[in-house]
C-alpha cells in the first residue's frame, strides 16, 4: 500500500498504462513503464521515483515537477473502456444463504424474507477519474473506484478478483449498458467522484486556508496600521479644511487599497477543480445473486444482494434518496423504498 499521496497518484497513473508500480520504502517507488509510455515521459523504462531530493539514482518528484506535468498531459488523450471476465475455480455455492442474509441485511420497520440464491455473472464498473485542482499551485491526481452495476451500489470491494492476472479472460463485446441505466450511472460517478476528489484534497485545502488567514491577517494588519497613523496625525494636530480633507482622502485610498489586496488573495486562493472520467474497466464476475423480499406493511417488493465469491460477504445495498451503501435501513410507506438512517431521520 503506497501512503503518499504523490506517489499513490503516480501509481495508478501507471497502472492504466500497463506498467508496474512497487512501494520501496515510505517515500519510494520502484516503477516500470512500457516503452512507449517511458518514451512520452522522458523515462528509462525500469525507474526509482522519490518525493525525497536527496535519494540515490532516483527521480524526485513534486506536485511542480515536470514529470507529474508530462503525466497530465497524456492524461489529456480520451481513456478507453475495456471489458474483462474473472474465471472462478471453486465452488459457487447456492444454499447456505438464509441466515446470513437476515443476519447482515435488516430493515428497521420492516422485513426481508429470503426467496432463493441462484448463481449469475454480475457487472462491475472500475472507473478511474483524473483530476487537476489549482490555487496558488497546481495538483492533478486520479480518483478510482467500483460500481455493481446491477445494485448501483458504490464504491464496492470486490476482493482479491483482480489479484490473478491468469484469471483474467478478454470480452470481446460486451453488452451495452442500457440509456436509462447508463445516465444514472454517469450520475453516480460525478457524484462519487466529487466526493472522493474532495477527500484527496482535504489536507490541501486546510493547508491553503491556514495560509489565506495568514496573508490576510498580515495585510490588515499592515493597512490598518497606516489607518491609524493616518487617525491620530489628523486628532494629534487638530487639523481642519484642506489639510484634513488631504488626510480623509489617503484613508479612504488606503482601505480601498486594502480591499482589493483582499479580493486579489481571495482569487488566489480560490480553489479551481476540473476532472473527467478517463477509463472504465467493466469487469464480468461470477457472483450468487439472492433474490429477497422486502415488506413494509402492506407493500411487498422484489430486490436482489449479491453474493460476492472474491470478497466473500454479501454486498449491502443502496439507499434510493441519498445513493450511500447501507446494510440497515427504514422502508417507506409508499413503495418500501431503502432509506438510509441519516435520510430518514430528515424527513422527520
Amino acid at each position: 500500500m503506497i501512503s503518499d499521496p504523490i506517489l499513490s497518484t503516480l501509481s495508478k497513473l501507471v497502472s492504466l498504462y500497463d506498467g508496474v508500480a512497487e512501494p520501496d520504502g515510505d517515500n519510494q517507488m520502484m516503477v516500470m513503464l512500457t516503452a512507449n509510455i517511458a518514451k512520452q515521459l522522458e523515462l528509462p523504462e525500469e525507474v526509482t521515483l522519490s518525493t525525497k531530493a536527496d535519494v540515490d539514482k532516483s527521480v524526485f518528484v513534486t506536485y511542480h515537477s515536470e514529470l507529474l506535468s508530462r503525466f497530465s498531459r497524456i492524461l489529456g488523450n480520451r481513456g478507453t473502456v475495456s471489458a474483462i471476465a474473472i474465471n472462478y475455480d471453486g465452488y459457487l455455492k447456492t444454499s447456505g444463504f438464509e441466515k446470513q442474509l437476515l443476519q447482515t441485511i435488516k430493515p428497521h420497520n420492516g422485513l426481508i424474507r429470503f426467496l432463493e440464491a441462484k448463481p449469475e455473472t454480475t457487472r462491475y464498473l472500475w472507473c478511474h477519474v483524473a483530476y487537476t485542482a489549482e490555487a496558488d499551485e497546481k495538483r492533478v491526481g486520479m480518483v478510482s473506484f467500483i460500481i455493481n452495476e446491477l445494485t448501483l451500489v458504490t464504491p464496492v470491494d470486490i476482493g482479491d478478483a483482480l489479484f490473478w492476472e491468469s484469471d483474467r479472460i478478454v470480452v470481446e463485446h460486451p453488452e451495452a449498458i442500457s440509456e436509462r441505466k447508463s445516465e444514472e450511472i454517469s450520475l453516480i460517478i460525478e457524484h462519487t467522484s466529487a466526493e472522493l476528489v474532495q477527500s484527496d484534497l482535504k489536507n490541501w485545502q486546510a493547508k491553503l486556508s491556514r495560509a489565506k488567514a495568514r496573508d490576510e491577517e498580515r495585510l490588515k494588519t499592515y493597512y490598518n496600521t497606516i489607518a491609524v497613523e493616518i487617525q491620530n496625525r489628523i486628532q494629534s494636530r487638530q487639523m481642519e479644511g484642506e489639510g484634513k480633507e488631504r488626510e480623509l482622502a489617503r484613508l479612504d485610498a488606503t482601505n480601498k487599497e486594502l480591499e482589493r489586496k483582499l479580493a486579489d488573495l481571495e482569487e488566489r486562493y480560490s480553489l479551481k477543480v476540473s476532472a473527467s472520467l478517463y477509463s472504465v474497466m467493466v469487469i464480468h464476475l461470477p457472483t450468487v445473486h439472492i433474490e429477497c423480499e422486502l415488506v413494509r406493511k402492506k407493500i411487498k417488493r422484489t430486490v436482489t444482494a449479491v453474493w460476492n465469491p472474491f470478497s466473500k460477504i454479501i454486498e449491502p445495498l443502496r439507499c434510493e434518496r441519498s445513493g450511500v451503501p447501507v446494510y440497515e435501513f427504514y422502508l417507506d410507506d409508499i413503495n418500501a423504498q431503502i432509506i438510509a438512517a441519516t435520510a430518514w431521520n430528515q424527513k422527520l
